[in-house]
C-alpha cells in the first residue's frame, strides 16, 4: 500500500466513526422522540470531536509522507529489461529518487507519480560483471563486463551504456577463437507526457565473430508507456534509422564486399514486475528489421581454389545467389535479487537470432548469465 493510500485510509476510519455517530443520533432520535434533543447533542459533540482528530492526524501524516515513501522506496530494487536494458539499484545520494518514485527513475517517466520535472542534475552509475554460458556458434564459459551511466534534468534523460568482451572461447569446430565484442551506447529521451515519449541516439559496435569490424546504427523514434508504476511496467519504442556495417578481412577477401548499409526499422519492448520487496523480473525484446535487401551467400565452385599440395587448405570464395530480406531479434529474460539497496544480482537467458549470417555460421546463440550489478 502506497503512503497516499495509507493516508487516506487512516483519515477515512475517523471520518466514518464521525458519520456513524451521527447516523447513531438519528436512530436515537427516531426510537425516542423524547430524548431528541440530548441524543442530537451527544452525537453531535461526537463527531465534531473526530473531525477535530481526523484533521489533526492528516496534517501530521502529510508532514511524514515524503520520508515515509523516500524509505519505503529505498528498500526495494524494482526491475527492467536486461539484456536489453538496465537492472534497477538504489542509487546514491546524487540519483536519490523522490517521493513516490520508484529507485530506478530513469526507467520511468519523468513526468509519472505526480511529480514535475526539476532543473536539479540527476545520476546514477551502474557497473555490471557476469559469468556466462554460451552455446550456438560459441561454446563454453567466459566473464563480461559493462557499465551505464544515467543522468536527467527536466525532461530529459541520457543514457550512456559501454560493454567490452575480450576473451579466448571454444567455437563449433572445436578451435579456440579469440573473442572481441565492444558496444558503446548513447541515447537521450524527452518526455512529451506521462505517457508518451522521443527518442534517439547511436550504437558503435564491433562484432568480430559477426565478421564486422565496426557497426553504427543511428535511431529516431517514439515511445509509450503502457504500464508505469513502482511494482509493473510496459514500455515499447518504434524508430527508424540507419545502419552502416563495415567488414573484417575475411569477408573481403571471400565475398568480396567490404560494406553494406541500410535503412532500419526498430521496435523495442521491456516488461518489468516486482513481485516482492526482494524478487523481481524482467523481460526484453528487440527487433531490427532491415529495409534494404542484402546478398544471401553460398559457396562458389567456379571461383573457388581446391586444395592441392602447393596450396593444402585451398582458397573458399563465396557468391549471392538471392537476395533476401535481413531481420535480427534479441529476447532475454531475467529473475533479480536484490541483495542490499545497492547491490543486485541477476539470472537470465538472452537469445540473439539473424535470419541471414554468414556461411557455416549459426542463425540462433544463446547466453546464459549470473550478472552483479553495483550502483555507485
Amino acid at each position: 500500500m502506497t503512503n497516499n493510500n495509507k493516508t487516506t485510509f487512516r483519515l477515512r476510519m475517523p471520518l466514518l466513526a464521525a458519520l456513524f455517530s451521527c447516523s447513531a443520533a438519528a436512530l436515537a432520535a427516531d426510537a425516542a422522540p423524547a430524548g431528541y434533543d440530548a441524543a442530537y447533542q451527544a452525537g453531535y459533540r461526537a463527531a465534531l470531536e473526530a473531525a477535530k482528530k481526523a484533521l489533526a492526524e492528516g496534517r501530521k501524516l502529510d508532514e511524514l509522507a515524503p520520508a515515509a515513501a523516500a524509505a519505503d522506496g529505498a528498500g526495494m530494487a524494482p526491475s527492467s529489461a536486461t539484456g536489453v536494458g538496465p537492472v534497477a539499484v538504489a542509487p546514491p545520494a546524487g540519483g536519490a529518487a523522490k517521493g513516490n518514485e520508484p529507485p530506478d527513475w530513469w526507467n520511468h517517466s519523468s513526468l509519472a507519480f505526480g511529480l514535475k520535472p526539476s532543473d536539479e542534475w540527476r545520476h546514477s552509475l551502474q557497473v555490471q560483471l557476469s559469468g556466462v554460458s554460451l552455446s550456438g556458434n560459441e561454446e563454453g564459459d567466459a566473464w563480461r563486463g559493462g557499465g551505464k551511466f544515467f543522468s536527467r534534468s527536466g525532461r530529459f534523460t541520457n543514457e550512456l551504456s559501454a560493454t567490452i568482451d575480450k576473451r579466448e572461447i571454444n567455437s563449433v569446430g572445436g578451435a579456440v577463437n579469440k573473442r572481441d565484442y565492444r558496444l558503446l551506447q548513447e541515447s537521450l529521451r524527452y518526455d512529451l507526457t506521462d505517457r508518451w515519449y522521443v527518442s534517439g541516439g547511436f550504437m558503435l559496435e564491433r562484432d568480430d565473430m559477426s565478421l564486422i569490424d565496426k557497426r553504427t546504427t543511428w535511431l529516431l523514434g517514439p515511445g509509450y508507456y503502457w504500464l508505469d508504476s513502482p511494482q509493473f511496467r510496459l514500455n515499447t519504442f518504434l524508430g527508424y534509422g540507419r545502419v552502416d556495417e563495415k567488414y573484417m578481412a575475411y569477408v573481403r577477401d571471400h565475398v568480396g564486399i567490404d560494406k553494406r548499409d541500410s535503412g532500419l526499422l526498430y521496435f523495442y519492448e521491456t516488461f518489468s514486475w516486482q513481485f516482492t520487496e526482494n524478487w523481481g523480473l524482467r523481460q526484453g525484446y528487440r527487433l531490427m528489421q532491415d529495409l534494404d535487401k542484402s546478398g544471401h551467400y553460398v559457396f562458389d565452385p567456379v571461383n573457388s581454389i581446391p586444395p592441392s599440395a602447393a596450396n593444402p587448405r585451398g582458397f573458399e570464395r563465396y557468391m549471392a545467389d538471392k537476395w533476401v530480406e535481413r531481420y535480427r531479434t534479441v529476447s532475454a529474460i531475467d529473475i533479480d535479487y536484490r541483495l542490499s539497496p545497492r547491490s543486485v544480482v541477476s539470472f537470465g537467458v538472452e537469445t540473439r537470432y539473424d535470419s541471414n549470417p554468414w556461411p557455416d555460421v549459426i542463425r540462433r546463440d544463446r547466453t546464459k548469465r549470473i550478472t552483479l550489478n553495483l550502483a555507485f
